[in-house]
């Protein structure tokens, strides 16, 4: 299977990204927010410099996104920390989208941007996206009781991270 990775083109991947978000929304699987595709779109076309997001495509189909920002970008000595996700379509998971998606776009960005220490907070009950980042070099070192208010049930979390190379 031929998996295409770049950068995403907003007018294109807004509507995609959206679309997969919803997903996974409905699976309790992301605690990013809903958004429209034109807040998507408007999203994509404002990102500042030290963020990006990567589309994959089996076919000529949408098969997922990554995306990684500045961690914590209040100070310049964590200048070198990234906040990353990934989201995979459900019919293409575990067939090599999301490992695409890093090894084509995510790693090589962010060793060009300097980033040396990647994490993410990951829902506790998705032990897939668990086993996916622990596949990537990624570890659990942190648990998070009760931190996702998923409309007023709250739900538990896992802090993972991984250093680069």
């Amino acid at each position: 299977m031929e998996i295409l990775v770049e950068h995403a083109q907003p007018r294109r991947d807004a509507p995609k990204i959206s679309a997969l978000i919803r997903v996974c929304r409905e699976e309790k699987r992301t605690t990013l927010n809903a958004f429209t595709p034109e807040q998507e779109e408007a999203y994509l076309r404002s990102m500042p410099g030290r963020e990006a997001v990567f589309v994959a495509y089996v076919g000529g189909e949408f098969a997922g996104f990554a995306g990684v920002s500045p961690r914590w970008a209040y100070s310049e000595r964590l200048r070198h920390c990234g906040e990353c996700g990934t989201w995979v379509t459900p019919g293409l998971r575990g067939k090599g989208v999301g490992w695409a998606l890093w090894e084509s776009g995510v790693v090589p960005w962010c060793k060009e941007q300097g980033f040396r220490h990647l994490g993410a907070l990951v829902m506790a009950h998705n032990a897939g996206s668990i086993a996916f980042y622990e596949r990537l070099g990624f570890h659990v070192c942190g648990y998070h009781r009760k931190v996702v208010d998923w409309g007023g049930e709250l739900l538990d979390a896992v802090e993972i991270e991984k250093l680069l190379p």
